[in-house]
């Protein structure tokens, strides 16, 4: 079974899809192809149905803060996919830099961006597992509650 087809299925049996390509809301661009490695733009924990919001206290339900999470690493599969066009061409995340809106006496952020990590690992494997950062801020972008950008390994 190919990468792509493993990333289907295996989030198909989690209940979720890759959307659509994320289009740029600035003055940049959503990834930049660089040798063999693929770099993404800060994506927002944003849905077809709007932005997952923050900032996170710690008596919120984690929940929300995960979901946030996921949905920022479903767009930057979906970012992967359109870049290179398949993601059997994608080896793995090299690197995972998430960042959390927080109130600040917030202290899970690391918790927050295991659940892109899960999404992550359930396609490309545990073994290839990327080196992270998750950092805690005061706000996001229309009001986000995550933020990702990610680096991809690429075939």
């Amino acid at each position: 079974m190919n990468i792509e087809q493993r990333a289907t299925g295996r989030l198909q049996a989690q209940g979720l899809i890759l959307p659509d390509e994320p289009e740029a809301m600035g003055r940049y661009a959503v990834w930049r192809l660089d040798g063999d490695r693929l770099y993404t733009a800060g994506l927002l924990s944003r849905t077809a149905d709007g932005v997952i919001p923050g900032p996170f206290g710690p008596h919120d339900d984690p929940l929300q803060a995960k979901e946030a999470a996921r949905v920022c690493a479903l767009r930057a599969l979906a970012v992967a996919q359109a870049a290179v066009g398949s993601l059997d061409r994608v080896a793995g995340v090299a690197a995972l830099r998430g960042f959390i809106a927080a109130k600040p006496d917030f202290t899970r952020h690391s918790q927050v961006l295991d659940a892109a990590s899960e999404i992550f690992d359930s396609i490309f494997g545990p073994e290839v597992r990327c080196i992270r950062t998750a950092v805690g801020v005061s706000s996001l972008p229309a009001g986000g509650g995550v933020e990702i950008e990610v680096t991809f390994a690429l075939r």
